[in-house]
Parts: C-alpha cells; sequence; structure tokens
C-alpha cells in the first residue's frame, strides 16, 4: 500500500478502482464478477500467476485530487471509444482518440502495475509523475491495439488479462554502438480488445497487440560476438 499517491505524492490516498467500473457496462450479468486472469512474469522465465476480479480490485495508493480529477476526465473521456472496441466492434480512432486511448492506456498499465504482488516493482516511479505532469505518454512511447477472441480457461472465459513479462531488448544507435535496455511488457486484454503501450513496434508480434511500457536507461553492450 502506498504512503503517498503515486502520481504527485499527495496524501492521504484513497482507494481507487484498477479498472473503471463503468467496463462493466461491456460484459454480460454473469461475467461482471468472473475471476479474471493476473500474470507476473520473472526475469528467468519463472511465471507466477494470480486470478481475482478485477472488475471490482482497487488499490490505495491515488489520492482525491488525482481520482476525482484528471484520472476521471481520462476514464470519461476514454469510453465511448474503448466500451465498443471492449464488445468486438469496429472503431475508428480519429488522432485525438488515439490521443485519449494511448494516455487511458497507459494511466491502467501503470495501476495494474500497483496491483500485482511484487516485492520490487516492475516499472520506474518517473512513469507515474511524468504522466501527471505531461497527462500524456512520452513522444518515444507508441500504443499499440487490436481485438482478439477472448480465450477458453477451464473455468470458462476470462473478461479481463493482465500479464507483466520484465525483459532486456537490444537496439543500435544513431553511433553504431548497440545498446541494451530493460523494458517491461504489459499486456491487457478487455473482452476483445488488447493494448500495449511500448517504445517501439510490438514487442512479440505473434502475441496479437502484447503490451511493452518502459525503456530503462541504456547502457552499451559489449560488441564481442556481435
Amino acid at each position: 500500500m502506498a504512503r503517498s499517491c503515486v502520481f504527485c505524492s499527495g496524501t492521504p490516498v484513497t482507494n481507487e478502482h484498477v479498472y473503471p467500473r463503468w467496463l462493466a457496462e461491456a460484459f454480460p450479468e454473469s461475467m461482471r464478477s468472473s475471476q479474471a486472469v493476473m500474470g507476473s512474469y520473472s526475469d528467468k522465465g519463472s511465471v507466477r500467476r494470480y486470478s481475482g476480479r478485477m472488475l471490482t480490485a482497487q488499490v490505495k495508493a491515488v489520492c482525491e485530487p488525482c481520482n476525482s480529477g484528471w484520472m476521471s476526465v481520462l476514464e470519461g473521456r476514454a469510453k465511448p471509444y474503448l466500451l465498443p472496441m471492449i464488445k468486438g466492434e469496429i472503431v475508428e480512432l480519429v488522432p485525438e482518440a488515439q490521443e485519449i486511448l494511448a494516455t487511458w492506456t497507459l494511466k491502467t498499465a501503470l495501476m495494474c502495475q500497483v496491483m500485482l504482488p511484487q516485492t520490487q516493482p516492475n516499472l520506474p516511479a518517473e512513469l507515474f509523475t511524468d504522466l501527471y505532469r505531461d497527462r500524456q505518454p512520452a513522444e518515444e512511447m507508441k500504443v499499440f491495439c487490436g481485438y482478439m477472441m477472448p480465450p477458453q480457461y477451464l473455468n470458462g472465459l476470462s473478461p479481463m488479462e493482465n500479464r507483466s513479462v520484465p525483459r532486456t531488448i537490444r537496439d543500435r544507435g544513431a553511433d553504431g554502438q548497440v545498446y541494451e535496455a530493460r523494458v517491461t511488457v504489459v499486456t491487457i486484454r478487455i473482452g476483445y480488445a488488447v493494448v500495449q503501450p511500448g517504445p517501439e513496434g510490438p514487442v512479440n508480434p505473434s502475441a496479437p497487440k502484447s503490451c511493452a511500457a518502459q525503456h530503462r536507461p541504456r547502457s552499451p553492450v559489449n560488441q564481442t560476438g556481435e
């Protein structure tokens, strides 16, 4: 539990829904209390899985001004675009809608990280404070979105999924040097809609629009064997 707001450092903190309550409108009554999948993957490839009622999941990590202020406004702006996407309807995303959806995706990905039971945060605190300051993702960050059929699990369809995967990627800079960066890949599926905040293209193109969320500071890589 955070002692101060993860976005603005304000106090006191209040309970905030990780996913907005209006998402329930996209699902039949029988699915609104269904268990959803939450997964967290370690650097060594081992998998920790959790399940819970994500439509009602709350975290005490956000102050009242953020909760009822800019975050509430963002939810109201995202709903007209995201709700039909969750139902599998094709939506035309004009530039303004793209910016709104990108901001909502990053905000929700960050809240998902607060919710995960982890000893160390997968994402740096600067992502929270930068979003609070700018009210939009950084210029070098992109958000990918798409559709996929909800997978069938042993206990039935999961209305939502949230997966977090720390990994290392390599990139070549303008100077020709190969750099190594730490990223956390965050995949969010809600109904038929899948969204991904990330620095470049989809991290795993074979997984329909899975998500990546943050470059850590880069460091040169020993080019032996490159």
